[in-house]
């Protein structure tokens, strides 16, 4: 055989053989595809003495195959066998303590097993180990053992930073002349019917996930620090590429609404942190248009304050799903004093007063803009603080507004049933109107929920619990942004849609830096999402604490602290308990916290220092008292 067949093979390890039937059986099937190299646990004089086992090592050997003897298999650094490597491939059928050894045991040979591969594996490499049945506490065992009495190979493998990537049955009857034996360390073969092949790929190391650094960038640096290079970096965090699913999504989104109607473009060159100034005499009057879109709630009858620090609270109190950064003075001889407050956009509708300036927009229109938004939110796999929007505007005369409001919702109605059949998604069903007076909706419809000309688009999928509003639309009237014209606008999240149409389980995937992720979608053809990680561990903690009399506990900010401290990998919160203590006054509430991380490896032990770090900061940002 040539030097370059041979450089194509697949370099495979096995450990912890027996008689080295599995080995021999391997390289009979191989069809010369793998470079083998098979060890075991015993000494060579030792193997030597079982059946078959001295012939099948003699076999091997003139096969090509490479044998090591007394090789443990959770050292596998310390051995010859680590010259020959990295290996592409590492193979451990039933690995067993021997004779009567617990899951305890077990768990720890598992654990230092994965830790040793990754000394030797390539980065591309996958590690096979077969289990009897029950054995590794996965929903794929067919019965699944309790917990407790699993060898949790899944948790066992991410301590060392793996993912479960597929599980197969162990096809013993593929293997022809293979023997299993070892039975409580005795020559005896034990039962394999059941047994699973558990197949583990590297996963991403556990830090910030990329929108959680883009925000944390983006607080951090104020607007006028912004240089052109550090824009470019935050650029290239927020640019995806042009076959993510999500870019694909929208491109057809638009291409289908630019059949019927003329589309003009707008590039996304509006700033991610944006300026209001308001004045200490009526504190929050915000410049410009603003407010229309950015939800303040006033009392009209309050005292104005201008002390800097009741402004921060009252902002802080008022504005608990924007990132708002922090409020600055500015003073002019000619006006009393202003305050400046920074905050992430929270959608685009806060680009329009610019885009009237700057661009000569008409009636009978329709202009589309597309770029990232912000939001704090409570943790959910459907809701996420950074996402891609798409705004639809649509200028009418005061004459014509009902049909034109009514055209628009027509064509995004059109559009975004339009994907499922790109899509082939068989799973999704659109949310009926709402309203009782309406009769022959269509089965997407945009369904009044505030008051005069506000509507949210909502579609359901099997795996979401309850209606997911992907859409709004707002009527603003002429006069209110231009003498001129009204605009009708449209926001859809793109984000969203689209883990609802490619039955994509978590936000989080659409983010991540998994390379299997972009390639499902690399020929740029729409499909249902294939799984990164199988099964992934999720471990459990509880946090209890005092909220003070007269404090005002904020669920959303409790929520953005952990999502920041837990690093994106705590999937839900739950409220456990409240409890109000008459005498101290004061209120006790237990929260439960579950981490768990889609596409990275997330361990116990990771997950345990995580909710330590979260205590401290709970303390520190929300004033409570730990119990």
């Amino acid at each position: 055989m040539d030097q370059n067949n041979t450089e194509e093979r697949l370099n495979v390890l096995l450990v912890g053989e027996g008689n080295f039937s599995f080995s021999l059986a391997l390289c009979n099937t191989s069809q010369d595809k793998y470079r083998i190299t098979a060890t075991c646990y015993d000494a060579e004089d030792t193997i030597c003495k079982k059946p078959f086992a001295c012939q099948n090592v003699q076999t091997l050997r003139d096969k090509g195959a490479i044998i090591y003897f007394g090789v443990d298999a959770t050292r596998l650094k310390d051995h010859d066998l680590s010259s020959n490597a990295p290996y592409d491939r590492i193979i451990f059928n039933f690995p067993h303590c021997g004779r009567k050894a617990g899951v305890k045991k077990n768990r720890e040979l598992l654990a230092n097993f994965f830790q040793s591969c990754a000394d030797v594996l390539t980065q591309k490499g996958d590690i096979h180990v077969a289990l009897c049945k029950g054995q590794g506490g996965t929903p794929a065992d067919r019965p699944m053992r309790e917990w407790h009495n699993s060898w949790q190979v899944v948790s066992m493998a991410a301590r060392a930073g793996f993912v479960l990537s597929a599980v197969v049955p162990f096809a013993s009857d593929v293997y022809s002349g293979y023997q299993s034996t070892g039975y409580r360390s005795q020559e005896k073969s034990f039962l394999v019917d059941g047994s699973l092949n558990h197949i583990f790929t590297r996963g991403l190391p556990v830090e910030n996930m990329i929108p959680l650094d883009i925000i944390s960038m983006l607080m951090g640096t104020p607007p006028s620090r912004q240089t052109p290079e550090w824009c470019d970096k935050i650029g290239d965090l927020l640019r995806r590429d042009p076959c993510h699913p999500t870019n694909l999504l929208n491109d057809k989104l638009v291409a289908f609404l630019g059949q019927s109607m003329i589309l003009n473009h707008f590039k996304d060159t509006f700033p991610l942190v944006r300026e209001t100034c308001v004045s200490s005499a009526c504190p929050w009057q915000s410049e410009s248009q603003a407010s229309l879109y950015y939800t303040r709630t006033t009392d009209k009858n309050e005292i104005p304050s201008t002390d800097f620090r009741d402004l921060q609270e009252k902002k802080a109190s008022c504005d608990k799903n924007t990132y708002v950064m922090d409020v600055h003075a500015t003073c002019d001889e000619n006006t009393d004093q202003n305050f400046r407050i920074g905050y992430l956009r929270p959608s685009l509708t806060h680009c329009i007063d610019c885009i009237i300036k700057k661009n000569h927009i008409s009636s009978n229109s329709l202009y589309v803009l597309s770029g990232p938004v912000f939001r704090k939110c409570l943790i959910s796999p459907w809701i996420m603080p950074v996402y891609r929007e798409t705004l639809i505007m649509l200028g009418f005369q005061s004459n014509n507004a009902t049909a034109h409001h009514q055209l628009l919702i027509d064509a995004v109605e059109k559009a975004i049933m339009s994907l499922v059949t790109f899509t082939s998604s068989e799973s999704i069903c659109f949310v009926k109107n709402e309203l009782e007076s309406c009769t022959n909706v269509n089965p997407l419809t945009a369904h009044q929920k505030l008051t005069g000309a506000h509507y949210t688009i909502n579609m359901s999928a099997p795996a979401c619990s309850g209606d997911q509003v992907v859409g709004r639309i707002i009527s603003v009237l002429p006069g209110q942004l231009s003498n001129n014209f009204g605009l009708l606008l449209v926001t859809i999240n793109i984000d969203l849609i689209t883990l609802l149409l490619l039955d994509v389980p978590d936000w989080r995937l659409l983010w991540t830096a998994d390379a299997r992720f972009m390639q499902q979608y690399k020929l740029h053809q729409l499909k249902p999402f294939q799984t990164l990680s199988l099964y992934p561990p999720y471990y459990v903690h509880d946090v209890s604490f005092w909220v003070g009399e007269g404090s005002v506990f904020d669920d959303i900010e409790f929520h953005t602290i952990v999502q920041r401290v837990s690093k994106g990998t705590v999937v839900r919160i739950q409220l456990q308990d409240r409890f109000e203590n008459s005498t101290a006054r004061n209120t006790s509430l237990c929260y439960r916290v579950i981490y768990q991380s889609c596409d990275r490896a997330l361990s116990y032990e990771a997950a345990s220092a995580m909710q330590l770090l979260l205590r401290e900061e709970l303390q520190r940002c929300l004033s409570v008292t730990l119990r």
